[in-house]
């Protein structure tokens, strides 16, 4: 009995025939996309464990055994994070998904498992840019102004629409600073700073 196609298979052929209709080069188009795609993918896992094999090694860390844990959660969660491996080209991201493997490892998956998963989803959906705003809010002392938070070549409101995603992932915990009347912009006058849940997902994905 054959298996039936998932839906990401599906539309890595949907993909496939759509690419080999474009006239003249659809096919080598196809090929080299696809081949590269799949070289990209595999270098990617390989290089990932490679370099988290040589960081457990490095720190001496005793892992605990696999019967510590729920074996079917942990293995799904290694699934999925191996799905974003492949997709994450950026150092920074592949760091971060290290730190997030090693403490999946030394806690038992049967201790918050939908916790650690939404973890993951949030780090994949993360950008750079919201990482580091959450670490630098994470060493303030208290609420810092949004209308404070400055980065080099970065517009003030490219942070403000940041700073609106850590809030929507439930990482910042936000109150009002002066209110502006008269048509202001309220959303640089905010003041944030992690929430409870922000600092565990700091703690164990960031840092």
């Amino acid at each position: 009995m054959t298996e039936k196609l998932n839906f990401k298979e599906k539309a890595e052929i949907a993909i496939q025939t759509g690419l080999q209709l474009v006239p003249y080069v659809g096919p080598s188009l196809s090929a080299a996309y696809f081949g590269t795609k799949q070289e990209k993918r595999f270098k990617r896992i390989e290089s990932f464990y490679q370099e988290f094999s040589s960081l457990v090694e490095e720190l001496k860390l005793q892992i605990p055994s696999i019967e510590q844990h729920d074996e079917e959660e942990l293995i799904t969660l290694i699934e999925e994070l191996n799905e974003k491996v492949e997709r994450e080209h950026t150092t920074e991201k592949k760091e971060f998904f290290k730190r997030y493997l090693l403490n999946t490892l030394m806690t038992p998956t049967d201790q918050n498992f939908d916790e650690k998963r939404f973890f993951l989803d949030i780090l994949s959906n993360m950008t750079l840019l919201e990482c580091e705003l959450l670490t630098l809010l994470h060493h303030q002392d208290n609420y810092t102004t949004v209308r404070d938070i400055v980065k080099f070549g970065v517009d003030q409101y490219a942070i403000v629409g940041a700073i609106g995603r850590l809030k929507l992932y439930g990482l910042l915990s936000t109150t009002l600073g002066n209110f502006a009347v008269g048509g202001g912009d309220n959303s640089l006058n905010e003041l944030v700073k992690p929430s409870t849940f922000g600092e565990k997902f700091i703690n164990y994905c960031l840092e």
